[in-house]
């Protein structure tokens, strides 16, 4: 059986998506970068590659998906906050978690996760913004995700304090889409 990689993402639900971009660029504007980002995660990690099998894990209603979401196993997020829906992705069976505004995840981080955790018991696949956008765990670590300052730039810091002495592995650090400048820079690439 191959290893499970959920692919975390909210509802295209207009005022519920990318809601600290929303402020910058209103909530139109925001939904549709959510769209789009939810679009180009699922071509670049939903086809798979043999190694892992991706899933889809939407946190609002699913008869928000778009018919081109379901392209893959659909599943509904737990209720909670991130941190208990995160860890409930783990507890039932998902070995790598990913979120879906990383404009530059390609299935090759996901290998790499899944590679490292031969020698580690946590993979962390860092962000330029003190977050990260990929963890892998070779088994459920419910504390892993408890007490972490969600959407702030100590969420990498807290993750590692939180892992205390299980093996850490950190991949190199990506981009993802958070703010106004993080969308131009978005945007240049998605034009070009």
């Amino acid at each position: 059986m191959l290893p499970r990689l959920a692919i975390f993402a909210r509802a295209p639900v207009l005022g519920a998506v990318k809601t600290r971009l929303a402020a910058a660029i209103g909530r139109a504007a925001a939904l549709e970068t959510h769209r789009a980002l939810l679009m180009h995660t699922l071509a670049q990690l939903a086809p798979g590659n043999g190694r892992f099998a991706p899933e889809l894990w939407l946190a609002g209603p699913l008869a928000e998906a778009a018919p081109w979401t379901r392209c893959l196993p659909l599943r509904q997020q737990p209720a909670g906050d991130l941190g208990t829906r995160m860890a409930a992705a783990f507890a039932d069976g998902v070995s790598v978690l990913v979120g879906t505004d990383i404009p530059p995840l390609r299935a090759h981080h996901i290998d790499a996760a899944l590679a490292r955790l031969a020698e580690s018991e946590v993979v962390l696949g860092p962000t330029t913004d003190g977050g990260y956008c990929l963890i892998a765990l070779r088994a459920p670590s419910p504390q892993l995700f408890a007490d972490i300052p969600w959407g702030t730039d100590q969420v990498l810091t807290a993750t590692k304090a939180a892992a205390g002495e299980r093996k850490l592995a950190l991949l190199p650090p990506l981009w993802d889409v958070d703010d106004a400048a993080d969308w131009r820079r978005w945007r240049q690439i998605a034009a070009g």
